[in-house]
């Protein structure tokens, strides 16, 4: 009898000591704790060292994880060390339906933004709505949070109010002309330290004012800072408005000749990786998302909810459960 009840409980030990290993994901442990950690670093002004007595754990190992490595030599870095790190600095890593992916789209983006950072450039990045573009800027902001500023153009805006929230994104006086606050902005970039960036997201929505503004930034900032406009179909609109001699146009698209990265709006192979990642192994379930899904907004909102059914209703995510919860 006792050794029964030592089996049971050994394998009741067992099975308690999986569950319990945290079994972090790789895109946890290589990018989105490495990330966290610049972050904290970079908003806190703290060392390694600093952060490796908060978690109570070798430098050595914070040093590794801050880089995305998972090992030290050829030992494995244990999830226990990463959720240290976490705890430290206020990472929260409780399993989500849905985690950062590094997309082809968006490896793409973040190279053509560190790319035009580093040399102090100007870049485009152009591509349909639901591709991630606004995602990677703010990812690129969090990372750089004290080099890049962000901006979007809105609208229902006019040309003075996206001056105004431009030298705003810089922390520059905003009183005067719309050139006088540009101006007062791109000064204070000029001394910034480090290696400044301007992004100018959502670029579709420019009015005919904001070329021009647009055009001053890039000018004064030539060789200073990188200049990147995002949007979509933002370069066909310059070049098709360059065509016709509209004003600032003719400009702007020059500046941005040859600096544009275009998304592949084919998110096919991404949809496959990123079923795999969340556990929908199911191939009716796969065929039907790659079929049906073009972008990633639309991509999450329904893995979430099937992730949520299935979980609920205790089924597999198949294309029986898709159709049910979004019939044709």
């Amino acid at each position: 009898m006792i050794g029964k009840i030592q089996t049971g409980r050994t394998l009741i030990m067992t099975i308690l000591n999986i569950i319990n290993m945290a079994k972090l994901t790789k895109i946890q442990k290589t990018t989105e704790i490495p990330e966290a950690i610049d972050r904290y670093l970079a908003e806190h002004n703290a060392s390694q060292t600093i952060l490796a007595q908060m978690a109570g754990i070798d430098k050595a190992y914070v040093n590794q994880i801050a880089q995305g490595k998972t090992h030290i030599g050829e030992t494995p870095i244990k999830d226990k060390y990463y959720e240290a790190v976490a705890r430290a600095i206020g990472l929260n890593l409780t399993p989500e339906k849905w985690m950062h992916f590094n997309t082809y789209n968006f490896k793409s983006s973040i190279m053509a933004l560190e790319k035009a950072r580093k040399n102090r450039e100007r870049v485009g990045i152009d591509g349909d709505t639901g591709l991630g573009k606004s995602y990677v800027s703010a990812i690129f902001k969090r990372k750089y949070a004290r080099d890049v500023i962000l901006v979007k153009c809105s609208g229902i805006e006019n040309s003075k109010e996206f001056a105004v929230n431009f030298a705003a994104a810089v922390g520059a006086d905003i009183t005067g002309t719309k050139g006088k606050v540009v101006k007062n902005a791109c000064a204070k970039i000029k001394q910034m330290d480090g290696f400044p960036m301007v992004i100018i997201d959502e670029f579709e929505n420019s009015k005919i004012g904001n070329i021009p503004t647009i055009k001053a930034i890039a000018d004064e900032l030539e060789g200073v800072a990188g200049v990147a406009v995002i949007g979509i179909d933002v370069q066909k609109m310059l070049e098709k408005a360059a065509v016709r001699r509209k004003q600032g146009y003719i400009q702007v698209n020059r500046r941005w000749s040859f600096t544009w990265v275009k998304l592949d709006p084919d998110i096919r192979e991404d949809v496959l990786q990123i079923c795999n990642s969340l556990g929908i192994t199911a191939k009716s379930a796969q065929n039907w998302l790659t079929a049906r899904v073009h972008d990633f907004d639309s991509l999450k909102n329904i893995c979430k909810s099937a992730l949520e059914e299935a979980e609920k209703s205790n089924r597999q995510v198949n294309s029986e459960l898709l159709n049910e919860l979004y019939p044709l």
